[in-house]
C-alpha cells in the first residue's frame, strides 16, 4: 500500500512539474511576442543613446507602454540613430617603411 501512494505522489508531483514548464513556456512566448511589438527601435525620435532614448517621450520609451505611440514617426535615413560614426582609420605610421636597411628582409619576416 505504501508503494502505491509513493508512487501516485511521485507521479503526480511529475504531472505538475511538467505542467508548470508548459506555463512558464507559454508566458514566455507571449512575453516575447508583446516586447516585438514596441516601435521604438524604427521611430525617427529614438536616439539609440541609453541616456536619453527618445526626445519625444523619454520615460516610455522602450517600454510596453510605447505599444501603440501617437507620436511614432517612421524612421529615415536622416535619423539621428541611423548615422554611423566613422572613427578616424587613416594611420600616418602605415606609410612609413618599417625595414631597416642593415637589416636582411628575411630577417625581419617581411619579404619583398
Amino acid at each position: 500500500m505504501t508503494v502505491f501512494i509513493c508512487c501516485f505522489c511521485i507521479a503526480t508531483v511529475m504531472v505538475l512539474f511538467l505542467w508548470s514548464i508548459s506555463v512558464a513556456l507559454r508566458e514566455g512566448v507571449y512575453q516575447i511576442k508583446r516586447l516585438h511589438q514596441i516601435p521604438c527601435s524604427d521611430c525617427e525620435f529614438f536616439t539609440n543613446d541609453y541616456r536619453l532614448k527618445c526626445t519625444v517621450r523619454p520615460c516610455v520609451a522602450c517600454t510596453e507602454d510605447a505599444i501603440g505611440c501617437t507620436d511614432f514617426e517612421p524612421k529615415t535615413c536622416f535619423a539621428n540613430s541611423c548615422q554611423q560614426h566613422f572613427y578616424r582609420v587613416y594611420k600616418p605610421y602605415a606609410e612609413i617603411p618599417t625595414t631597416n636597411p642593415s637589416v636582411p628582409p628575411l630577417a625581419t619576416g617581411i619579404r619583398s
